[in-house]
């Protein structure tokens, strides 16, 4: 990408901050209609598969085992992506997101229940390694904790001392809270209509990514660029 397009970090910010608003939206669809599991993340899948092994449930310890291989292949596949090819991972990440949205709406209510969430578990991984943060700062997109842990740690730092890159941090990790949350909200109130189908309306918010990172990387220019606010770097 010529650097005469690149976007600024605050156009980034915006791209990160719509990635939360999907990782919010998808976390709050898995638990709504696969019986409270997130999954967005493998902690809790991994106690039960450690459970599954000490009780001798084998059958759940290989579903559950299906999870983690999907979770890793999700986290591998963005490792490997740039050393195959020049199209961003931003582009992946988005894409994957799709088609998990697409096939969940299809997945029936009685499915067994870790087995529907297989397209949550690897879209979450490749959308979590490929969008790793701004300004530098370390930021997930599909769960909140370190993000809390850091807005509380940078505001109270403010508050002692005053120093204005505390309160930079505290706004970004805030704002990423606060559109993760929105679209936890958003899914809330799509799944009271749609249920299971509710899926499918996350395709809005997929193609709203997609096109900007189109803009990120330069492939769309001029009025887009206008609508977003996009600033360019020298």
């Amino acid at each position: 990408m010529n650097s005469d397009n690149e976007v600024s970090d605050e156009f980034r910010k915006k791209l990160h901050c719509m990635m939360a608003f999907i990782g919010g939206y998808i976390g709050a669809y898995a638990l709504l209609n696969r019986a409270d599991v997130f999954g967005n993340a493998q902690t809790s899948n991994l106690i039960h598969v450690a459970m599954s092994i000490v009780g001798t449930n084998f059958f759940d310890l290989f579903i559950r085992l299906g999870g983690v291989v999907l979770y890793m292949a999700g986290v591998a596949l963005v490792v490997i992506w740039p050393k195959c090819t020049k199209i961003s991972v931003h582009y992946l990440a988005v894409i994957v997101d799709a088609f998990a949205f697409i096939m969940l709406g299809f997945f029936p209510k009685d499915m067994n229940i870790i087995v529907s969430l297989y397209p949550v578990f690897f879209a979450a991984a490749v959308q979590w390694t490929s969008f790793s943060g701004v300004y530098g700062y370390n930021c997930s997109t599909i769960f909140s904790t370190n993000n809390l842990k850091q807005f509380t740690m940078a505001g109270v730092e403010y508050i002692c001392s005053h120093d204005k890159k505390f309160s930079h941090k505290a706004k970004f990790y805030g704002s990423v809270l606060i559109t993760y949350h929105l679209g936890v909200a958003c899914e809330f109130f799509a799944n009271q209509v749609f249920g299971i189908k509710a899926s499918w309306l996350g395709l809005i918010a997929v193609a709203a990514a997609f096109v900007m990172v189109s803009v990120e990387q330069g492939m769309l220019s001029g009025v887009l660029r206008t609508i977003f606010g996009v600033k360019t770097t020298a």
